[in-house]
């Protein structure tokens, strides 16, 4: 998979022992041009697991997620740059036919929805809320994805260089598509379906993280 050798893979973890060997055994034949653990202060042995591999493991700095997101982006060498979870519920296969596809672009933005799709890990709270924010940041900010809360792109490190991201919680998710959007590149929404989480429990609570995205939503639409 030498396509591979020009991308760096970032992956936030936080008590992911159960599942980051499932991920990491997933991709060894991946050839990235570099794996990327951001890791938020596990008290398990997530940290240790992870440097049995081709890894670079960095203790998380700033708290949040979407700071974990930044600071792996920013630590990372390569000509792209992509992100997976920890807990095993992305498709690795998504890297490879995004990086097909960038051939002819400048992003690629993974869809669960794209075509009538759906997520297997949504309830029905999650589902209507993620349409809702979908609807919101179509409408706000012109930019055409069908699934605004699932963070799984591949994009140019010359692009990212090129924008702030500031959302530390999740809003991170549309930040950063949301200001590569105002640069004006081209891009492409892709299926990517999502697995359940191999192991584990989500750390997302639908109804404050809500909260805190529509609030990163509007500080990013007057620009503070």
């Amino acid at each position: 998979m030498n396509k591979l050798n020009d991308v760096s893979l970032v992956i936030a973890t936080y008590n992911e022992e159960k599942s980051i060997e499932f991920v990491l055994k997933e991709i060894e034949n991946y050839d990235f041009h570099e794996i990327i653990i951001i890791d938020g202060n596990s008290t398990d042995s997530t940290k240790e697991l992870a440097s049995k591999f081709n890894t670079t493991v960095y203790n998380q700095t700033s708290p949040g997620w979407g700071s974990a997101v930044i600071d792996g982006f920013n630590k990372a060498t390569g000509t792209y740059l992509t992100y997976m979870d920890g807990d095993g519920s992305y498709r690795p296969e998504s890297i490879i036919e995004m990086r097909d596809v960038i051939e002819d672009y400048d992003a690629v933005f993974g869809s669960r929805y794209k075509d009538g799709n759906k997520s297997p890990d949504d309830t029905f709270i999650r589902a209507i809320g993620n349409k809702i924010f979908t609807f919101i940041v179509r409408t706000i900010f012109g930019i055409k994805i069908t699934d605004s809360l699932f963070f799984y792109p591949l994009f140019k490190k010359s692009d990212f260089d090129k924008i702030s991201p500031k959302s530390i919680n999740f809003t991170i998710c549309i930040e950063i598509p949301v200001l590569l959007h105002k640069l004006g590149i081209e891009y492409f929404d892709l299926l990517s379906t999502e697995r359940k989480r191999y192991a584990g429990i989500t750390k997302v609570n639908a109804l404050t993280d809500g909260i805190k995205i529509l609030v990163g939503i509007l500080r990013l639409r007057i620009g503070i």
